[in-house]
């Protein structure tokens, strides 16, 4: 074969592969541009939705609803019912009474059914602590309710005891109000937790061998750091807990992509980037608000060309990349295959050529 005709194929498979690699360009370029949709939480129809009332809770707005609302009104996620003139929200397939909603510090004030202001002997009928909620944080996964961050939640726990509890005095008797039979005891038990004093922090080793838990109630009650009378752990259960949604509003003003708090002094919501450590595919860590997005697509495709040349020698078997960013995943796959099936073609011809 002429030495023309070598540089003519390989001059055609060149600019095959050119191609090739125009084409991936191509490709990481539109990764580049793409976003996925968005759309606002609050649709034009909203502006046009009356508030609704049930029973005492009145002027309830977006992003809240009534269950019959018109489908166009509030936020699926914060749906409440009206039941017996009473204003009801579903948690944890329990329903508990609405007893204010705040949209000026965007809380949510609710009690369990169980207890009857009237009533010292009613007890909660729901289990119910805050750590089945998350402090608010659009850094995290997209919940509708979360702790009160500036209350925080108390819990208060339900004991019951086969014998008498003598040697703790947070172990509150309930029998001024709650009839006992003769061979049990029930006490009320108000978990507050301060750093600066353990002595009515609820742990393992604080719990009698005879006792067992019946019923766990939350609060957000700033309770003294001493024990109360049962009278008034009863009133801390009739006022009930608060809970914050501002977790909508903030991702009405902030999107998704920024941090969001409520500023104390301004009252108002204030978006900010928030801070993640990055690591770039070579390694280097950076603040995940300054990544550029353009170098580690390129990052990706080396990294993905050195993958397949390490397939070639069958050091590296697996293709599978670790990203989970499908654009990410794209870029390292182009590359790999770049690496492991069109850089091979110019390696022999390159090596004749010089023979020549």
């Amino acid at each position: 074969m002429s030495i023309w005709k070598i540089l003519f194929c390989s001059c055609e498979e060149t600019e095959s592969v050119l191609s090739f690699l125009k084409n991936v360009m191509i490709v990481v370029l539109l990764l580049l541009h793409h976003d996925p949709p968005t759309c606002d939480a609050i649709s034009n129809n909203q502006t046009h939705c009356k508030p609704s009332s049930c029973g005492k809770i009145s002027k309830i707005k977006y992003p809240f609803r009534l269950m019959n609302d018109p489908t166009t009104c509030g936020d699926p996620s914060y749906e409440l019912s009206c039941e017996n003139n009473r204003t009801v929200l579903t948690l944890f397939s329990g329903k508990y009474y609405v007893q204010e909603i705040n949209y000026k510090n965007y809380t949510i004030r609710l009690v369990d059914p169980g207890i009857e202001e009237s009533d010292c002997s009613s007890t909660p009928q729901y289990f119910l602590t805050g750590s089945n909620f998350s402090a608010n944080s659009l850094e995290e996964e997209w919940v509708p309710y979360g702790v009160y961050y500036r209350l925080g939640y108390e819990n208060i726990i339900y004991l019951n005891c086969s014998k008498a509890v003598k040697d703790d005095p947070w172990y509150v008797d309930t029998s001024p109000c709650i009839n006992r039979d003769s061979n049990s005891y029930l006490y009320a038990f108000a978990n507050t937790y301060r750093e600066d004093d353990v002595s009515n922090i609820f742990y393992v080793g604080r719990l009698k061998d005879y006792c067992r838990v019946k019923v766990v109630a939350i609060s957000s009650s700033n309770l003294p750091n001493r024990p109360l009378s049962y009278q008034q752990i009863h009133g801390v259960l009739v006022y009930g807990f608060q809970l914050s949604w501002i977790t909508s509003p903030c991702r009405d003003t902030c999107g998704d992509k920024l941090s969001c708090y409520f500023n104390q002094t301004s009252r108002d919501l204030e978006c900010s980037k928030p801070y993640y450590d990055c690591q770039y595919p070579f390694g280097d860590y950076v603040n995940c608000t300054q990544i550029s997005k353009p170098l580690v697509l390129l990052e990706d495709v080396l990294l993905g060309i050195a993958k397949g040349v390490l397939q070639i020698f069958g050091i590296l078997k697996s293709s599978h990349s670790k990203p989970e960013n499908i654009d990410f995943k794209i870029s390292i796959e182009l590359g790999r295959v770049t690496g492991r099936y069109i850089l091979p073609f110019f390696g022999p011809r390159y090596e004749y050529l010089n023979a020549k």
